[in-house]
């Protein structure tokens, strides 16, 4: 039970905090992707793993779809905000 100047505890709140992808130009993975994973809970706690090429591999197939849609439907936004027409 807690007293009045006790808060509950929030050690068991884990959230997703970033996904970090980055492509390796240089170092032991050279030309290949990596990264990280953080989580961290209600208590200002945290934790990550790292992502290794052959995870990241992966991570790029799930999401290389969306990046595609959202890159063109943003340049399918900034040619209209410039009163352009797509090319055929």
């Amino acid at each position: 039970m807690l007293t009045t100047n006790e808060t509950p505890s929030k050690a068991n709140d884990w959230r997703l905090q970033a996904i970090e992808l980055k492509f390796n130009t240089w170092g032991e993975h050279e030309g290949k992707y990596s990264g990280k994973i953080s989580f961290q809970n209600g208590d200002h706690e945290s934790f990550s793993f790292k992502i290794r090429p052959d995870m990241a591999e992966k991570y790029i197939s799930v999401l290389s779809a969306d990046i595609v849609a959202s890159a063109t439907d943003l340049g399918s936004r900034l040619l209209d905000s410039l009163g352009l027409t797509p090319p055929l």
